[in-house]
């Protein structure tokens, strides 16, 4: 299925992700490099809604962007984990919250140039904060609840930054409408 011919490739990262580098022929003859994450790589994306139509977002310090971002929380899916299971996992670590209800949204691949990462987002209905968070080292993360009407209005403006945020609240949109929750 592959069209490219694999020429060479050598690992030259590890940790904290594992990155290739990799040199190919293409269809055309013509040699090219990439620097790429392999996979299989998942993670898992999830909107917490709660029965009072907020959502349970996270405001994340960045480094590579230098900012704090709103966003939903998110985590890699673990060896031996179902996406789902990552969901609901993450969203008890980062917001200390447990859901009644979760629907699974359309993968996605955030930058297939550069990362063979699929995204498995998640809305969460039934949402309710029953703990502390449990963040891990080097974590610098807070709860942010908002209406969701106040959520999409962001989406809306281009205030929420991060893309795997904005497509999961595009993709929640209609079984939010359908519910009545927005």
């Amino acid at each position: 299925m592959n069209p490219w011919e694999r020429l060479l490739i050598e690992e030259i990262l590890s940790e904290p992700v594992r990155l290739v580098r990799e040199r190919v022929r293409t269809h055309t003859g013509k040699e090219l490099t990439y620097i790429y994450r392999p996979g299989p790589v998942a993670a898992s994306f999830v909107l917490p809604v709660t029965h009072r139509a907020t959502a349970l977002l996270i405001r994340q310090y960045r480094h590579p962007t230098g900012k704090f971002l709103l966003e939903i929380p998110a985590g890699k899916v673990d060896p031996g984990e179902t996406p789902e299971e990552a969901a609901r996992r993450e969203l008890l670590e980062e917001v200390g919250a447990r859901v009644l209800e979760v629907l699974p949204l359309p993968p996605f691949h955030p930058q297939p140039s550069f990362t063979a990462v699929v995204f498995h987002p998640f809305l969460a209905l039934g949402a309710e904060v029953v703990g502390r968070p449990r963040l891990e080292e080097g974590e610098l993360l807070e709860t942010v609840e908002l209406p969701l009407g106040e959520a999409y209005t962001l989406l809306e403006r281009g205030e929420l930054e991060d893309a795997a945020t904005a497509l999961t609240l595009f993709y929640a949109r209609p079984h939010l409408v359908a519910r009545g929750l927005l």
